[in-house]
C-alpha cells in the first residue's frame, strides 16, 4: 500500500495482532516495547484499533477515492451541472488531493441543501465530520425522511 501512496508510518505490523499474540510477541522481543502486562491489557486494544482504522482509511483513500475525478464529478449523485464545477483552487491544494476536495465540495453542497441555515464550507475531514451531522445530512439528502426507510 505504501507504494501506492498510503500513509502508514504509525502502523507497525505487530499492532495488527490480537492482544494475546501481541503479548507473546513482547515476550519474544522484550526490547521492542517497554510496557508491562497490565499496561498492555489496557493500552494495546486502543493501539490496535487505531492501527486498523488507519489501514481502513488508507485503503479507502488509495483504492476508492482515486475513482473520483474532475471528469466524473458531474455524475455524482444529486449534483446539478452548475454546482459540479471543479474550481481552479480545488486542483492546487497542497493538503488534499483533487478527489478529496471534490468530496468536500459534494458534501458541502448536500449539507447546504438539507440544512441551509447552518450551511458552511466544509474544509477539513477531521473537524467537520466529528459530530456526524454531515453524514446525517448526506443520508437525508439521498434517502429522504427516515419514515421512507421502513
Amino acid at each position: 500500500m505504501k507504494v501506492n501512496g498510503a500513509h502508514l508510518n504509525t502502523v507497525r505490523p505487530e499492532y495488527l495482532l490480537n492482544t494475546s499474540d501481541y503479548t507473546k510477541f513482547l515476550k519474544m522481543f522484550p526490547k521492542e516495547e517497554n510496557m508491562k502486562p497490565k499496561v498492555v491489557d489496557k493500552v494495546y486494544p486502543f493501539i490496535a484499533m487505531e492501527s486498523w482504522l488507519t489501514i481502513f482509511y488508507q485503503v479507502l483513500r488509495i483504492y476508492y477515492l482515486n475513482r473520483i475525478t474532475a471528469k466524473n464529478f458531474k455524475a455524482l449523485p444529486g449534483m446539478t451541472a452548475h454546482e459540479a464545477i471543479v474550481e481552479p483552487t480545488m486542483t492546487k491544494s497542497n493538503i488534499y488531493s483533487v478527489a478529496e476536495t471534490i468530496l468536500l465540495k459534494w458534501m458541502t453542497y448536500h449539507v447546504s441543501i438539507i440544512n441551509p441555515t447552518q450551511a458552511h464550507q466544509l474544509t477539513n475531514f477531521d473537524a467537520d465530520l466529528q459530530d456526524s451531522s454531515v453524514f446525517a445530512c448526506l443520508l437525508k439528502s439521498h434517502y429522504g425522511e427516515t419514515n421512507s426507510l421502513k
